[in-house]
């Protein structure tokens, strides 16, 4: 991850020039993970939820703390 973060800090900067807000980032974790849902059906898990979760969510705090997004 600490090879990543500079380049997930970047692509939060880059996304803030596009005008994405900080409620883009929870539209996209729902069709994400709604999507994830209906494409892998009975092997979505809630393991497997969780996990796809819990990295969106690092992720998306990452981008939007180094966008300075509030």
């Amino acid at each position: 991850m600490e090879d990543l973060t500079p380049l997930i800090e970047h692509l939060g900067e880059r996304h803030a020039g596009y005008g994405v807000r900080k409620e883009h980032y929870l539209t996209l974790e729902q069709a994400l993970i709604a999507m994830l849902e209906k494409c892998l059906g009975p092997n979505f898990t809630p393991e497997t939820r969780l996990a796809w979760a819990c990295v969106y969510e690092l992720l998306a705090s990452t981008m939007i703390e180094a966008a300075q997004i509030q």
